[in-house]
């Protein structure tokens, strides 16, 4: 069984306009799909239809095995929380200066690093490959973090997208879009 070390396959959050050979659509989600990709050292590869056709590669044994270079990812970041002037956390920020937190958002145990501080449920958006605000699904002012996600979105030439999720252990839902008023 490979490690996370040796673990080349990983399942990203991606942008749809990239129009990815091999995506999955997210339930509800129009801007935002799954993607599986292969890393060799800095870069990622993108399977083609082809490849992906050829080796019988099937999403369940990719999500699978992409689950434990997810774990390793999540486990190397350590989020940032941002607190307002009464120090209740308003949102915990999630940044590497490596390209993994599209993948590390969806580890098994992402919801388990905030149970503690923003409760059973979270709003995620992830504007790019290095960057996610994670938001308490109750009692959140997320929508006036407007300008702070387009800015983030528009930091790399690796956006992702502006579309919130509410995380759950029933998994991830779409909730909507960030729109500038």
């Amino acid at each position: 069984m490979p490690t996370a070390a040796s673990e080349p396959w990983r399942v990203i959050l991606e942008p749809k306009f990239m129009h990815r050979q091999v995506e999955w659509e997210i339930p509800g989600a129009q801007r935002t799909v799954l993607t599986p990709i292969v890393v060799n050292g800095d870069d990622y590869l993108f399977p083609t239809r082809q490849i992906w056709d050829e080796f019988h590669l099937t999403q369940e044994e990719i999500q699978r095995r992409a689950d434990i270079a997810a774990a390793a990812d999540l486990a190397s970041l350590t989020p940032h929380y941002e607190r307002n002037a009464k120090q209740v956390i308003e949102y915990a920020e999630l940044r590497s200066n490596r390209p993994i937190v599209a993948s590390a958002v969806l580890a098994p145990k992402f919801l388990d690093l905030f149970r503690d501080t923003l409760g059973e449920k979270v709003l995620v958006v992830v504007p790019n490959r290095f960057t996610a605000y994670v938001f308490p699904a109750l009692a959140s002012n997320y929508a006036d973090y407007y300008p702070m996600v387009f800015d983030a979105y528009h930091a790399t030439a690796w956006p992702i997208s502006v579309e919130l999720f509410q995380v759950s252990a029933a998994g991830w839902q779409y909730v909507g879009v960030y729109q500038r008023p």
